[in-house]
Formats: structure tokens, C-alpha cells, sequence
């Protein structure tokens, strides 16, 4: 009796504890009953050097396990994946990633049955690949996790022969026609032009000035359209809902710029707190609204 006490006690602590702290998360960590994220993966760009860096977030209780990227290889070679992460709480958490092939076979991983499981800092280096698109999938491992990633790709070229379709792409000219060596097109007179602006004389035409050329960026003044970015994190405001945007001044984004919720009603806002990879913004909208639609526009 006295022992079946003990574990009566036992059982009804653990039940305050768990009424009285974090819920545990009991879904699955992805919204909608049949997700399939991998389809509508974030497509890389390798830059001149075959290099490209991305960052993320991640939280599970906002059903936002994973994040799933793709990067085509312009030829066979290496890719190095250089991956860190900073925790968004107290205590160990351990964010997982792995590279799948073109058929969806997973090539690399670093999930918690690695060495480095726990550390920020981990590094891949995938060799002989050949020309394709590879998937990129970072997750979560436990249900009250949250934290921030960052991922540096590195491609190097490989010494097999990269595929090339030329000059299969250049069109065949018909035959053209002689051309003189002189150019004998008769000389047209050019007719006297009027005076303009005295009696018995039309008037004066002022021209416009030529248009100025087209801005470029980094240009403050040239528009670079608008910018579709993910909603990372929403919590109630006395406005209705403040939302932390994946999207900061590294994509030209800055703080006073305009954008909207998609699909929300009233989901106008403006930008404030902006920092390399995010910002904030109060949106006058239930937060339930808001969470359901996860994207927005920035007008830039």
C-alpha cells in the first residue's frame, strides 16, 4: 500500500507540472493532413563562384519542423554543406539535416545518431555528384524545440566533362545577299526647316527633355518589385497580431516598407525592427488569420 502511494503522488506531480508548464505539441509538426513540403521546396541559386548562403527558422509548436531547399548542379563535382544553428531556448536541442539525390535518395545526414549530434556547428562534403537538383531537408528532432539555421553551400567543379548541347542551340542562316562595297542608296535633300517664333511663322515647339535611364540597383530610388517571404512567427497584439517576417535588409528589405498578408483581410502593415534576416510588423487581424495564411508581400 505504502508503495502504491508513492507512485499515486508520483503521477499526480508529473500532472501539475505538466498542466502548469509548455504544452507539448501533439501534432505532427507540419500543417495539413497529407503534407507533402518537399514539392514546394525554396529553390538555390549558386552564384559566379558556385557558392550561395541561406538562413531560416524553426519551431515546431508552430508547425514549422522542417525546411526543405533545392540546388541544381550546373555539372558533375563536390558540394560542400556548412550548417549552424543557434537554439531559440534553455537546455540541448539537436537540428538535423540531410542532402537527397535527384530520386529522393538520401545521400548524407546530421540527425542525432551522428557523432556531432548537439553540436551548432556541422559539415557535410558530398563528392562525384553529377548534374541535377538536390534536395536540402533541415528539421527539428524534438517537439518542444525552436531555433534559427544558417547554411553555406560550396560547389566545386569536378575533372569530368560537363555536358554541353553546343552549337545544337544556334540557328542555321539562310544564304544572305551581296552586299556592295560602296553603299549607293541615293542621297535624300534634307528640306529647309522654318523659323519658328516670328510673324507669319509657326510658333516655337519646346521639346521634352530625353527620359533619365533606367535605376539600377543598389540605387535607393530604383524599385526592385515586390517580395514574397514567410511568416516565421505570429503573437497577439492589442492591434490584432504581430508577425515576425523571414525577409530583412539583406534582401533589400528595410524598415517603413509597405506589404500584406496573403489571403487575410485587413492584413496590411508596415515594416519596423528590421535586422540582416528579418522583421516585424502589427497586422490588424485575428492571429488565427494570420497564422493560417503564413506568407506575405513586401512591396519594395
Amino acid at each position: 500500500m505504502r508503495q502504491a502511494g508513492m507512485l499515486l503522488a508520483a503521477a499526480v506531480a508529473l500532472g501539475v507540472t505538466a498542466c502548469g508548464g509548455r504544452q507539448v505539441p501533439q501534432h505532427s509538426g507540419y500543417k495539413g493532413k497529407k503534407p507533402t513540403p518537399w514539392t514546394k521546396a525554396k529553390a538555390i541559386e549558386l552564384d559566379d563562384e558556385y557558392k550561395a548562403k541561406f538562413s531560416g527558422e524553426l519551431d515546431y509548436g508552430e508547425y514549422k519542423r522542417a525546411k526543405w531547399y533545392k540546388v541544381t548542379l550546373p555539372g558533375s563535382g563536390d558540394l560542400t554543406v556548412s550548417f549552424e544553428f543557434v537554439p531559440g531556448g534553455d537546455g540541448d536541442i539537436d537540428v538535423a539535416f540531410e542532402v537527397l539525390d535527384p530520386n529522393n535518395k538520401v545521400l548524407v545526414s546530421a540527425d542525432n545518431e551522428a557523432e556531432d549530434v548537439y553540436e551548432q556547428k556541422k559539415e557535410r562534403k558530398l563528392t562525384g555528384l553529377n548534374e541535377g537538383t538536390y534536395l536540402i531537408h533541415v528539421y527539428l528532432e524534438g517537439r518542444m524545440d525552436n531555433a534559427d539555421f544558417d547554411v553555406k553551400l560550396a560547389f566545386t567543379r569536378g575533372p569530368g566533362v560537363w555536358k554541353s548541347d553546343f552549337p545544337n542551340q544556334v540557328a542555321f542562316l539562310d544564304e544572305l545577299p551581296a552586299v556592295p562595297p560602296f553603299d549607293d542608296t541615293p542621297e535624300k535633300a534634307t528640306p529647309p526647316q522654318p523659323r519658328c517664333g516670328v510673324k507669319g511663322k509657326p510658333a516655337c515647339v519646346r521639346r521634352p527633355p530625353p527620359p533619365p535611364p533606367p535605376c539600377k540597383p543598389p540605387d535607393p530610388k530604383c524599385g526592385l518589385g515586390p517580395l514574397s517571404a514567410s511568416i516565421t512567427n505570429v503573437d497577439p497584439d492589442p492591434a490584432g497580431a504581430r508577425i515576425s517576417i523571414g525577409a530583412g535588409t539583406s534582401d533589400n528589405v528595410n524598415n517603413g516598407m509597405s506589404g500584406y498578408v496573403v489571403g487575410v483581410r485587413g492584413g496590411s502593415f508596415r515594416l519596423s525592427g528590421c535586422t540582416a534576416n528579418r522583421c516585424t510588423a502589427v497586422v490588424k487581424a485575428s492571429v488565427d488569420a494570420v497564422r493560417a495564411s503564413g506568407d506575405v508581400v513586401i512591396k519594395r
